[in-house]
């Protein structure tokens, strides 16, 4: 490991800390949402190309990319980033709270593309020394997860395509549900954030003195057993997890209609088409029944933010020489939230961080989705410091494998 380097990185992101600061301010005060990224896409694209990078834009929406090509031969490693806000009111009283009324970063999109940039400005310092292509991938539309679809489908991990593809979360709640503070960085092994499945169920009953809400009730309860299914690829309990929730429902006792919208979540992605057919068991045993129809549609699909195991011995033993004790290992997918990010990982393999940014002293600590959401900013710089340290010994290590 190049320590003179590493020395010099983190130098470059602690000089830079207040600009990264001051963009993650202004992308907080004029947040966009999902597929209206337009003015944060063109600062960064803006930025990208001050940096000297071959950018590329407007992909799967406004999507960003920018390339960064070492001076070195090696291999090509992508960096995503998501940029969009939500649609809440912001309740805090910070000075750069959100100008846009009823939208707001309230999941630390702002501060994703602030790190983003700040790697991309540190490694840009560096890449007389850099072996290899990192492409920096800014993504639009993460929030109702159509984002990273949309960009592979444009070929953003086309030309060059990258071996492996990195990112992080942060938030005041970490992965393991207790509080991880800034200046914190967790890898958790094998399933990080479970995987979903949507699905719409149209059932057509001719019964005379039909009950719609007790037909309802009777078919809830069959699918309910999809709870008890068990994942013969799994190794954890948690692996083992289907959690059947009912969206929407509605019944006519005219027509013999009933429409259940549900959706289950999952751990593995190899157990998703487990789940698919002992609920197509489930509902064809009902189906059978006579003077009963039954159709069934997969509205969405997402798969599970998985890290593969071997990589994630790789990256703690190279983020443990970095950063200490500041890694922490966590075994057990935790309870809350998804992200697209897994569809890159369905493409290239790759590994998904999550990035500690409370202050519990300062009582910075309200979760992510809530309108009360801040960080504590020191975690921006010790961001870009650990990831682009990180970036270039991941390149290092891969130009041994040429």
């Amino acid at each position: 490991m190049n320590k003179k380097i590493h020395k010099l990185i983190s130098k470059k992101a602690k000089e830079i800390e207040n600009d990264i600061i001051n963009i993650r301010r202004h992308f907080h005060m004029y947040p966009e949402l999902p597929g209206e990224e337009k003015e944060t896409s063109r600062l960064v694209a803006e930025k990208l190309v001050s940096l000297g990078m071959e950018v590329q834009t407007n992909i799967g929406g406004y999507g960003v990319v920018g390339i960064l090509k070492g001076a070195k031969p090696g291999t090509t490693l992508a960096w995503r980033a998501d940029m969009d806000a939500y649609a809440m009111q912001e309740k805090t009283d910070i000075p750069y709270k959100s100008k846009i009324d009823g939208v707001m970063h309230l999941c630390g999109h702002d501060a994703h593309t602030a790190i983003g940039l700040g790697i991309a400005q540190t490694l840009s310092s560096f890449k007389d020394d850099l072996s290899g292509t990192i492409k920096f991938i800014f993504q639009p539309f993460e929030e109702g997860s159509e984002g990273a679809k949309r960009m592979i489908n444009d070929g953003v991990l086309e030309n060059p395509r990258p071996s492996a593809i990195y990112g992080l979360h942060q938030g005041s709640l970490g992965a393991n549900q207790s509080y991880m503070e800034a200046g914190e960085l967790s890898i958790i092994y094998g399933a990080a954030l479970y995987g979903r499945e949507i699905l719409n169920i149209d059932i057509k009953v001719k019964r005379e003195r039909f009950n719609s809400w007790a037909e309802q009730e009777i078919f809830l309860n069959r699918i309910s057993k999809i709870n008890r299914c068990t994942n013969k690829y799994g190794t954890k309990d948690s692996d083992n997890l289907v959690e059947l929730k009912i969206l929407k429902k509605e019944g006519n006792d005219e027509t013999g209609e009933i429409h259940i919208k549900a959706q289950f979540r999952y751990a593995m992605q190899q157990y998703r088409d487990d789940i698919r057919q002992e609920l197509a068991k489930i509902i064809d045993e009902y189906a059978a029944q006579p003077n009963i129809e039954v159709k069934v549609d997969y509205e969405d699909s997402l798969p599970p933010v998985y890290n593969d195991e071997k990589q994630c011995e790789e990256a703690e033993k190279i983020l443990r020489t970095l950063i200490g004790d500041s890694v922490k290992t966590i075994y057990e997918v935790p309870i809350h939230g998804t992200d697209d990010f897994s569809r890159f990982q369905n493409e290239v393999s790759g590994l998904f961080f999550f990035l500690g940014s409370a202050d519990l002293e300062r009582g910075i600590k309200a979760w992510n989705h809530t309108p009360t959401f801040d960080i504590d900013e020191r975690c921006l710089a010790f961001g870009v410091k650990t990831m682009s340290s990180f970036l270039f010994e991941m390149l290092e290590c891969r130009k041994k494998d040429l």
